[in-house]
């Protein structure tokens, strides 16, 4: 059973001891002028490969960078592109965290690749595969306030064109895998076709890297089975126990493969090991184990550095187990 294991997203940027608090101290000097843009760039990369570091101690067969340079979910992109402003804080739909908003003052173009380089650092200081994480066009577009763009396809179709250019740099710089993070589907589901027609423009021409849709804070009732529609080869779901999305999948045959969030990145109570490889018997139920990745329902920003690890380890525990009972 090829079961492999992956986080949807970030890793804490901010751990428990002195050492582990150096990127929240930098942030607050370099506010204070007291340290340089170089300065607060350096400990970057170093909690960068720590993040990584940890990934692969815990064991995870597909790692990402943490996410430690980004600022929210949204700026990493926006602020590269020209045609946007970035105004005040605004609720990351229901999490503690909080985005700036995107204000769309003129037609969006895109200057030149974001993220390649910080692909490349972490796939150097990492013996497994990065996968590199990306707003999608859909969530950018929604979170965005439009002072431009007559229609709201117009927008969106041009972020789509935007976030295809940045993957199709990734994959020309050798990244296996990239993930789209489009949450925000699941609160306008009466959208579906349009959000259809968006990753038609976003995953043309990506034959490369295998490609991830990751939906989250929600469910895909009353899209499914018609979302298994996307050009994608896999699709990230929350299936923490007691999930909706549990009764969904069992409706039709899951035609992707699939990333299954079953450890929940969101609450710091443990999940048990054999809760999970239950819970993974009877996903096998419903769908194909052998190309399946388990991973964390969400990015492992909402919790301790220390609960996060320990969840990680769990998953590839799992994973081990599960390994091992299909070869004997």
């Amino acid at each position: 059973m090829a079961l492999e294991t992956t986080l949807a997203g970030a890793f804490p940027k901010i751990g428990d001891t002195t050492e582990e608090q150096k990127l929240r101290r930098s942030l607050h000097q370099f506010d204070k002028n007291e340290i340089t843009e170089e300065d607060l760039a350096r400990i970057k990369d170093e909690v960068t490969e720590e993040a990584i570091r940890l990934q692969l101690e815990a064991g995870l067969d597909i790692v990402t960078d943490g996410l430690i340079r980004w600022d929210d979910p949204l700026r990493v992109i926006v602020r590269n592109i020209t045609g946007v402003e970035i105004s005040g804080l605004i609720r990351y739909f229901d999490t503690n965290t909080f985005y700036r908003q995107p204000i769309i003052e003129s037609r969006l173009e895109f200057i030149k690749p974001i993220l390649v380089n910080d692909f490349l650092f972490a796939q150097e200081h990492s013996a497994k595969p990065v996968k590199v994480v990306l707003p999608g066009p859909y969530t950018l577009a929604k979170l965005s306030r439009n002072r431009f763009y007559r229609e709201f396809k117009q927008l969106v179709f041009d972020f789509a064109h935007l976030i295809h250019k940045e993957a199709l740099a990734l994959e020309e710089a050798g990244c296996q895998y990239i993930q789209f993070d489009e949450p925000a589907l699941l609160q306008f589901k009466q959208e579906l076709p349009l959000f259809l027609q968006v990753h038609e423009i976003l995953n043309a021409q990506l034959s490369k890297a295998e490609k991830t849709i990751q939906f989250n804070f929600g469910n895909l009732e009353g899209i499914y089975p018609k979302i298994l529609n996307l050009n994608v080869e896999r699709i990230g779901l929350q299936l923490t126990p007691g999930h909706k999305n549990w009764d969904v999948i069992k409706s039709a045959p899951f035609t992707k493969k699939l990333m299954a969030g079953i450890v929940d990145a969101r609450n710091t109570k443990m999940e048990s090991e054999a809760e999970l490889v239950k819970l993974l018997h009877q996903l096998g139920e419903s769908v194909n184990l052998d190309n399946t990745w388990i991973s964390t329902s969400h990015s492992l920003e909402f919790l301790p550095r220390s609960n996060a690890q320990k969840k990680l380890e769990l998953l590839t525990s799992v994973a081990k187990q599960l390994r091992g009972a299909s070869v004997s």
